[in-house]
């Protein structure tokens, strides 16, 4: 146990993210491991003290966690992880999960965040039950985007969408996205995924995870979406045959 734990805070000194730009971090301080999950063989961490690691436009920062708080977050996402096969992380190549309170990246507040890079997902335990297990799911599909864009390369995603409807330049450039489910969705689950092409991917993949009841409701009185979630069911079965939603 000893061993593994030192063996993730050598891998994490040198963290490097990719937002909207890339972040690049000297190290991520006062980090513990709470727990070595065989089953899908992940690492859960935790801050033991805040921290706030790069440059004053381009960091990390994450504050330490309540034990109250942080035991109900890790059970939330022990649940959410579960509902992959055991090799689906292998695969996906994600083996580090950071739970810790009032995550910001480049100064913004964020509910979760993905690096690819160093395997591991960023979890703000702060976010409410309603999202979490989604931002969960969320940030998932983004380590899967990026470690295997050759599913990605040629597929037309904007173009399943109303000709009339155009992508915003970035993912923080609104206010005004929400997480909350569309009811009169036109091609969407939520307005987060009205941002990009990206987090339009991630929000149908986290509704697939998280709802599956849900979505298939919205995919009856929505044909844009209805395509977009076959689309995205056939991207995960390239990667794994064996994963259901």
């Amino acid at each position: 146990m000893k061993l593994n734990f030192y063996i993730i805070l050598l891998l994490l000194l040198s963290f490097v993210v990719k937002a909207d730009q890339m972040l690049e971090l000297i190290k991520i301080p006062n980090l513990t491991l709470h727990k070595l999950e065989n089953k899908n063989s992940l690492a859960f961490l935790k801050p033991t003290k805040d921290f706030f690691v790069g440059s004053s436009s381009e960091n990390v920062s994450c504050k330490k966690n309540q034990p109250q708080n942080f035991n109900e977050k890790y059970l939330e996402a022990q649940k959410g992880f579960n509902k992959y096969n055991e090799d689906f992380f292998r695969k996906i190549k994600l083996k580090y999960i950071l739970l810790c309170s009032e995550l910001e990246i480049a100064g913004i507040p964020a509910l979760g965040f993905a690096n690819p890079e160093m395997k591991t997902l960023i979890l703000n335990i702060n976010t409410n039950n309603s999202n979490f297990e989604r931002v969960l799911h969320h940030e998932v599909f983004h380590i899967i985007e990026n470690n295997f864009n050759k599913y990605f390369l040629n597929i037309s995603w904007s173009d399943l969408n109303s000709k009339e409807f155009k992508y915003s330049a970035c993912s923080t450039c609104s206010n005004n996205y929400s997480l909350e489910k569309i009811y009169n969705s036109k091609g969407f689950v939520s307005e987060y995924a009205k941002s990009t092409i990206s987090e339009d991917m991630a929000e149908t993949f986290s509704f697939m995870m998280s709802d599956n009841y849900l979505i298939l409701d919205m995919i009856s009185k929505d044909e844009i979406l209805n395509k977009k979630v076959k689309l995205i069911e056939n991207l995960i079965n390239k990667l794994d045959a064996k994963h259901q939603f």
